[in-house]
């Protein structure tokens, strides 16, 4: 999965996680913190950031299986297109 996937469920399934998933994830895309550097601010390893963004990663992608909100919102997305080109 590529950043910009990965924010696109970010931003669909984002409430679903923890508080401290939630913190992790926002501080690493938004921010553009390194895992080191957020390691650093969380008092945490390095390890454990990457543990959670790829946790993170695995359940953001298990949501969409599920409820594919980002992929009916695309679909959204391209039908407004197509009826903009109509009128």
């Amino acid at each position: 999965m590529n950043k910009l996937e990965f924010m696109r469920l970010w931003d669909a399934y984002s409430a679903l996680l923890t508080p401290t998933q939630q913190e992790i994830t926002n501080l690493y895309f938004n921010l553009d913190l390194t895992l080191s550097e957020i390691a650093a601010e969380k008092g945490i390893t390095r390890q454990a950031v990457s543990d959670c963004m790829s946790g993170c990663k695995k359940q953001l992608e298990e949501y969409e299986s599920k409820l594919h909100v980002v992929e009916l919102t695309n679909e959204l997305q391209q039908l407004k297109e197509i009826i903009s080109k109509n009128n």
